[in-house]
């Protein structure tokens, strides 16, 4: 009965010791955005992240053309 007080207090000591023991300054815990993008860029969703962002970069090149030529198309349709 001793031994296991003994150790459930150990384990205790341990855990609150554990919790009050120093804190990372909050600029070490909170990542910047950069920080979290350059991460996902290195991890191995790395090479998804970086297709999906050359995709919406075409996708809004092309948007920009249409809306060109849709307003050239009028400026036509006016003279």
């Amino acid at each position: 009965m001793r031994k296991t007080l003994a150790l459930s207090m150990a384990v205790m000591l341990l855990g609150i010791s554990s919790g009050c023991g120093p804190s990372e300054s909050s600029r070490d815990v909170r990542k910047t955005e950069a920080e979290k993008q350059q991460a996902l860029r290195d991890s191995t969703f790395g090479s998804m992240a970086e297709a999906m962002d050359r995709a919406r970069s075409v996708e809004q090149l092309q948007l920009d053309r249409k809306d060109r030529l849709e307003a050239a198309l009028e400026d036509s349709g006016n003279r």
